[in-house]
């Protein structure tokens, strides 16, 4: 899979100076990209990539998947178990994900 973001980018977003959690911040990122490709549906590629003709809903990465990625990622981080009944996106990463959903009609 493609690194749309480093665990560097994150730590510094973050704010950790430290790397005892690299492992866990390396998962977070991936397991952020999985989210946006299930929540909406589509298949995310680099900027510079060619999405393949046979997929439909591919989408090059944006500033507000990253910005998402951000928020998800930071939110992980500080809540590392469920909080609330659901698994939902929080408020703003919904926000910045939802207009890319993929609708297969």
């Amino acid at each position: 899979m493609t690194q749309f973001l480093t665990p560097a980018q994150v730590k510094l977003n973050l704010r950790i100076d430290h790397d005892d959690e690299d492992s866990l911040i390396e998962s977070l990122i991936g397991a952020a990209f999985d989210a946006f490709e299930q929540s909406t549906n589509r298949k995310i590629y680099a900027v510079d990539a060619v999405i393949p003709e046979d997929v439909l809903n591919g989408i090059h990465v944006t500033s507000s998947i990253i910005q998402g990625a951000h928020l998800l990622i930071g939110h992980w981080y500080k809540n590392r178990e469920t909080v609330g009944a659901g698994a939902e996106l929080p408020m703003a990463t919904d926000w910045l994900w939802k207009r890319h959903r993929w609708v297969n009609v």
